[in-house]
């Protein structure tokens, strides 16, 4: 099909492209002001804007885009990202940001559909911060949410990767901070798991895999290793990392590594080295 186009716009993408929206999303009122009726109609007919709820039109080309979502969103509810969508935005890998979720005031009437997950509750200006543009849940808030409710392997894996993003010297503030707004919540539900689940958070973890395999121990009885414990030579020289370590007794084992040279030299310095079975 041929791209149609507005005398004097060239072709529809281009027409697109000279929008001003927030990552690709626009309310109905902006996209007709810009392109006026003949070409709001064209693009919609043609597929180059694609609805996102009533009055919020989204760029076809970025409709999968986190961010162009979540821009829609806040366009049609006028709320913040929470939950884990806010995770996804702060850097977590270990969540998904879709469905989209939002909080919106209690006096607010907007369901959930498709792809947009609505919350009732109160947030305080104090609790947001802006993110390219968008209004999200600060970190902090974003982890105690997502502790209390999400999966646990998923929760441990998202703290332990955003902890890993700080500076060391700032991760026990932030999981302070953590911990009181868990005291504090006035929701209980989940608290209880979350307090366990930032008792293990510590942000050395390499991946989303060895945080599940650490609630893998100790939901097995096995006391708190050290995580990524470092072997040093005579010289300070960092020769090994351990996955997880008992040093006082020796002991580490090993999530991902098979290097026969590995296990032997650190037989030698004394190490009982176990593989763990992920199969």
């Amino acid at each position: 099909m041929s791209r149609r186009a507005r005398p004097g716009f060239g072709t529809l993408d281009h027409v697109i492209d000279i929008l001003d929206g927030l990552h690709g999303a626009y309310t109905y009122p902006y996209a007709r002001s810009a392109l006026g009726e003949y070409g709001l109609r064209a693009a919609v007919d043609n597929g180059d804007l694609v609805g996102f709820g009533r009055g919020v039109l989204l760029d076809a080309r970025r409709v999968l885009d986190l961010r162009t979502r979540c821009a829609g969103a806040l366009l049609l509810t006028g709320g913040v990202l929470v939950g884990p969508t806010a995770a996804a935005l702060h850097g977590c890998s270990a969540i998904g940001g879709f469905p989209v979720h939002v909080r919106v005031p209690y006096t607010q009437r907007i369901r959930s559909r498709n792809g947009l997950v609505v919350h009732q509750g109160d947030v305080t200006p104090g609790e947001v911060t802006v993110m390219d543009g968008l209004r999200v849940l600060t970190m902090d808030r974003t982890i105690t949410e997502v502790l209390c409710s999400a999966p646990r392997r998923t929760a441990l894996a998202c703290a332990d990767q955003l902890l890993r993003a700080m500076r060391a010297e700032d991760r026990p503030d932030f999981i302070e901070s953590v911990a009181t707004q868990l005291a504090a919540r006035p929701d209980r539900r989940g608290t209880k798991q979350a307090a366990r689940l930032l008792s293990l958070a510590s942000g050395l973890p390499e991946s989303p895999a060895q945080s599940a395999f650490l609630l893998v121990l100790a939901d097995s009885g096995f006391p708190k290793p050290e995580c990524q414990y470092e072997i040093r030579d005579h010289n300070g020289q960092v020769r090994h990392r351990l996955d997880f370590a008992w040093p006082a007794h020796q002991v580490a084992l090993e999530h991902e590594d098979n290097d026969p040279s590995r296990a032997e030299d650190l037989h030698r310095r004394g190490w009982l080295i176990l593989q763990a079975d992920t199969e």
